[in-house]
């Protein structure tokens, strides 16, 4: 009977035992329901002008009523396009390399910096776009300018923390609206 009881314990735990590995649920991210793309103009007192998505916000950055660095705010995003506008007192060159090496300083956290030229002779409007990969805090930005006399630029940042591969979907996703924004860009004189 000692026996009998041995066996069907061992035989028990020999069956009920497997090697079976159990890993831990990967991370997940929440998903995110973008809207439908509809655009409007935005015309202040700035000397540009440009559409941006209805599901964006174009805000004052600064308390100066005068002042045309703003953002367009995406609050469902949780984004916003820094906007900055200066005067041009012939110094292109220096304030477009300051904004290049600006973008480069992101080099050392990025997989890899893409440039895309931008040129609209009919409207005066030439720049230079860069697409950043990598767990940046700035994932796109753009130079604007009439050569002369203005200089718009605009950087998209986010309000998490820089994981690219989450981020990438809403990456993707602002990069159609920045592409429309510097298609319709215009001086206003």
């Amino acid at each position: 009977m000692n026996f009998l009881k041995v066996f069907i314990i061992s035989s028990i735990f020999f069956f009920s035992c497997k090697n079976e590995i159990i890993h831990p649920k990967p991370e997940s991210y929440f998903r995110i329901d973008y809207p439908k793309k509809s655009y409007y103009y935005i015309n202040d007192s700035c000397p540009f002008k440009f559409k941006i998505p209805d599901y964006g916000a174009w805000t004052k950055r600064f308390n100066d009523s005068k002042n045309c660095n703003k953002s367009i705010i995406f609050p469902k995003i949780k984004a916003e396009i820094l906007c900055d506008y200066l005067l041009l007192n012939d110094n292109l060159f220096e304030i477009s390399e300051s904004f290049r090496k600006m973008v480069y300083d992101h080099s050392f956290k990025s997989s890899a910096i893409i440039e895309k030229l931008w040129v609209n002779d009919s409207a005066n409007v030439y720049g230079v776009a860069y697409e950043i990969k990598g767990n940046t805090a700035c994932n796109f930005a753009f130079l604007l300018t009439d050569s002369i006399s203005n200089f718009f630029s605009g950087q998209l940042v986010f309000q998490a923390y820089p994981n690219y591969d989450s981020l990438k979907p809403s990456i993707e996703f602002i990069k159609k609206d920045i592409f429309k924004l510097i298609d319709t860009f215009r001086w206003v004189n």
